[in-house]
């Protein structure tokens, strides 16, 4: 029969703590999430990245750093990559701080952080493709047919995604609720993009409804 010094020793387990917190909603009488010092600093130095790059970018192949042609276009088509780069994460950080981070509801707010950072990795990849490839055409083709290979080798975990998928769109489950799946049961800390991880709560060794230990 579990103690309250195993619950108590579950609970400090830095993985469970983090994904608690994602459940628990705001406290009364406390104030909407606003941008911390450090965020503004991020953004700040983010927005330095960006006139670097334009900087650069108009002193390449200039008369102050006689480059050749080739390396001109190369650098440039590398720096502007860069600079779409640095955007894109500045603008998913501004969304996560004041859009997603204003939701009331946490286990929203987790959610839409996990579509966030998936379509941030997304976008990031075809700016890669797209410095890489001069030839858009022949970049999609690339493309096209490494994902018909990748996804010939990679079978369970796309089904796996697919179903992360359905999970945020029909939402049978979510972040904070008790589910049992197959012998399992226990609270959802964590759905990711290829499983599901639960905080036992019985099981077949304990007669009650405490928690086991176990991180399934």
């Amino acid at each position: 029969m579990a103690t309250a010094e195993t619950a108590e020793e579950i609970s400090k387990k830095p993985e469970v703590r983090e994904a608690l917190s994602q459940t628990s909603g705001p406290k009364a009488g406390t104030e909407k999430v606003k941008a911390a010092t450090k965020d503004k600093f991020w953004f700040v130095t983010h927005a330095l990245l960006i006139v670097g790059c334009a900087v650069l970018y108009y002193l390449v192949g200039s008369k102050l750093i006689p480059v050749p042609q080739n390396t001109v276009d190369l650098s440039r088509r590398f720096l502007r990559g860069a600079a779409l780069i640095v955007i894109v994460l500045a603008v998913a950080k501004a969304i996560s701080i004041y859009a997603i981070g204003r939701l009331d509801e946490a286990a929203t707010r987790f959610t839409l952080r996990r579509i966030e950072h998936l379509l941030v990795v997304l976008v990031i990849a075809v700016i890669v493709i797209g410095v890489i490839f001069v030839n858009w055409y022949t970049a999609l083709i690339s493309v096209g047919i490494g994902s018909v290979i990748v996804g010939l080798a990679v079978q369970t975990p796309m089904t796996s995604f697919l179903g992360w998928i359905y999970i945020l769109i029909r939402r049978p489950y979510r972040v904070g609720d008790r589910i049992q799946i197959e012998d399992a049961t226990g609270d959802v800390i964590d759905v990711s993009y290829f499983d599901t991880t639960l905080w036992e709560f019985g099981g077949k060794y304990l007669s009650t409804d405490h928690p086991s230990g176990r991180i399934i």
